[in-house]
């Protein structure tokens, strides 16, 4: 479901089912695993990140995924606090040959409420040899419609230093940020 530009390598997600900030939750029927969501909740950092979440091509528009993002989003909430939660996806206005996908992935989770932080052009920090896609960062919280710039560079700070190991000074944070409005409205 992810292409190589955006996965962590095999050792990196295994060792998540040991750090504690962070959730694997697995649906599945009669042993059978039909979809997975990791949540990233770092005690520390002022957001929740849902790392990964895919169900199997052949169980999809069947209400698994909806179910599974709904049930971790609980969860985490009630376990550590209610906290806005953050979403990477590719961007469904970006050319490229998986386009319906994107949307339809776009969709599904502004559906479930998620909603795109206006005017942001997120890059994704993965450390690849490959150019990362254009993509998307939705926030999903209750009754969030607006952030303001310096909550986002912080969010941003603690997403790329503690998720995916660059520097809280990365110069994609500046790029992402430097002609930016004060206040980010959530569309």
């Amino acid at each position: 479901s992810f292409p190589p530009s955006e996965q962590k390598s095999k050792e990196a997600l295994l060792a998540m089912q040991t750090l504690t900030s962070y959730t694997i939750f697995i649906a599945e029927d009669d042993e059978t695993i039909l979809g997975f969501c990791i949540v990233f909740h770092d005690k520390d950092a002022d957001f929740y990140l849902l790392e990964y979440m895919a169900v199997d091509p052949q169980r999809r528009d069947l209400g698994i995924g909806s179910q599974l993002f709904n049930t971790s989003y609980t969860y985490i909430q009630e376990r550590y606090g209610l906290k806005p939660l953050l979403v990477e996806i590719d961007s469904p206005k970006s050319p490229s040959l998986d386009k319906a996908l994107r949307e339809k992935r776009a969709h599904f989770y502004r559906k479930l409420g998620a909603k795109a932080i206006d005017a942001l052009e997120y890059i994704l920090p993965l450390k690849s040899t490959e150019t990362p896609p254009a993509m998307q960062l939705l926030l999903y919280h209750p009754t969030l419609d607006c952030i303001a710039k310096q909550t986002l560079k912080c969010w941003l700070e603690q997403l790329y230093t503690n998720v995916y190991g660059c520097e809280a000074n990365d110069t994609r944070i500046k790029t992402m940020l430097h002609h930016a409005p004060e206040l980010f409205h959530l569309i």
